[in-house]
């Protein structure tokens, strides 16, 4: 295999790339979010049960309400935080070739040997490569013509990275 391609990153790019290596992400937003909420009301309605409020109840009730309302905001900042390089569309040039993975972006270089690799697949129109380590990267699959589609398949395949 022996493909190298360039293409242009967008910031909208950045964000579906990220959907497509982290699809359970809204749920990672939201259901904290919902769980703490409702600890929190649970708390500031038992600590308002009786004939007199229960001052640390309150305020136990109070910042877990606060974290499940916080929740979504923390969780879109660090999201953010990590799509910051993408805020422009820059050029990105990759090379696969039978050893390799290398990805050349403005200021970065990047190198992986493709047993770095745990799997690779096809999600929401993006080539999604999980890296042992947890990590992913991603490429659009459109980037690839169809002939070039076909060999990223074949050796994926070969190096067990793509289920048959």
């Amino acid at each position: 295999m022996d493909i190298s391609i360039s293409f242009v990153f967008t910031p909208e790019m950045a964000k579906q790339s990220y959907r497509a290596c982290y699809p359970s992400a809204p749920v990672a937003r939201w259901l904290p979010a919902g769980i703490y909420v409702v600890l929190g009301v649970l708390a500031l309605t038992e600590a308002l049960r009786g004939a007199e409020p229960d001052p640390v109840g309150l305020a136990v009730g109070g910042v877990v309400l606060l974290l499940g309302l916080g929740w979504p905001v923390l969780q879109a900042r660090r999201i953010t935080r990590r799509l910051r390089a993408y805020t422009e569309p820059g050029t990105t040039r990759l090379v696969l070739t039978d050893a390799e993975y290398a990805a050349e972006v403005p200021g970065r270089t990047t190198t992986l040997l493709w047993t770095t690799f745990k799997n690779v697949a096809l999600v929401r129109g993006f080539w999604v490569l999980k890296i042992a380590s947890e990590g992913k990267v991603a490429f659009p699959a459109n980037a690839l013509d169809a002939s070039q589609t076909a060999v990223f398949r074949a050796a994926m395949r070969e190096k067990g990275l793509l289920a048959r």
